[in-house]
């Protein structure tokens, strides 16, 4: 069993493999979500049971009395994080132990996996808030006030003018007024996505401009934030498939 500590502030990661303790009865101060990586088990809660096999997503609520028996522990492994509630308060809730299948399950293992390599806490934080918002059993009511839509146009029109500075969630509280889950919720609505991932796939369309023009890639890494070549590497193939290396050859003809 292993713990470490993330990026962001009050969640910590849990690897789990082949480890009795699993048999006990007990509860976490946190929400627990996860996923199981190997074999399968029986989650006991007080009035139902849940099994759980192999790929399945899983949501245990904080303060929740819980007890796996996993089928065979010496095929037992699953990743767990821990997110103390403070963080998410009563703008979103969970009351109720979840199963979580497919594309759930997938955004969970993307985020983990990339909560391991991410060294941005503010792009992290943007995904969870959204996968928070997406899971739990009770969202921020909703707002459709004029004002409230005024204030994400306001957020989306300062990441367009400025592409080229680090823009936090808590920078964008500062300008709208608004807090971080209203901000993502919203943003979403209005522009399918979240002001982070907004924000990096404008710098990357920057990116390519600036490549289309003949800028060094160290030079663009600098002017537009990015924390190295790599980064701006991953996120331009991402986008647009090939390199910004084989972008340049291709433009040059």
């Amino acid at each position: 069993m292993e713990f470490s500590r993330s990026i962001i502030e009050g969640v910590e990661i849990k690897r789990c493999r082949n480890n009795p303790h699993a048999y006990k009865s007990h509860v976490h101060n946190e929400l627990s979500l996860g996923y199981i990586l190997e074999g399968s088990t029986d989650l006991s809660l007080n009035e139902r049971t849940i099994h759980y096999e192999s790929g399945d997503g899983v949501i245990i609520p904080p303060l929740m009395t819980h007890r796996c028996a996993p089928k065979d522990i010496n095929h037992w492994a699953y990743v767990m994080l821990f997110v103390d509630p403070s963080y998410y308060r009563d703008l979103v809730s969970f009351s109720q132990a979840k199963k979580l299948k497919g594309d759930q399950v997938r955004k969970i293992i993307g985020f983990i996996e990339q909560l391991l390599i991410e060294k941005i806490p503010d792009t992290l934080e943007n995904i969870l808030i959204e996968l928070l918002l997406e899971f739990g059993d009770k969202e921020i009511s909703e707002i459709t006030s004029t004002d409230t839509s005024e204030m994400v146009k306001t957020i989306h029109d300062y990441i367009l003018t400025h592409v080229n500075d680090v823009i936090t969630l808590d920078k964008l509280q500062q300008i709208s007024g608004l807090n971080k889950f209203t901000i993502i919720r919203n943003f979403k609505k209005l522009y399918v996505t979240t002001p982070a991932a907004y924000h990096l796939q404008y710098r990357v369309a920057e990116a390519k401009r600036l490549l289309s023009k003949g800028v060094d890639v160290f030079d663009i890494c600098e002017e537009l934030s990015f924390y190295d070549q790599a980064h701006l590497i991953r996120e331009f193939k991402k986008m647009y498939g090939i390199t910004p290396a084989t972008y340049t050859q291709q433009m040059k003809g």
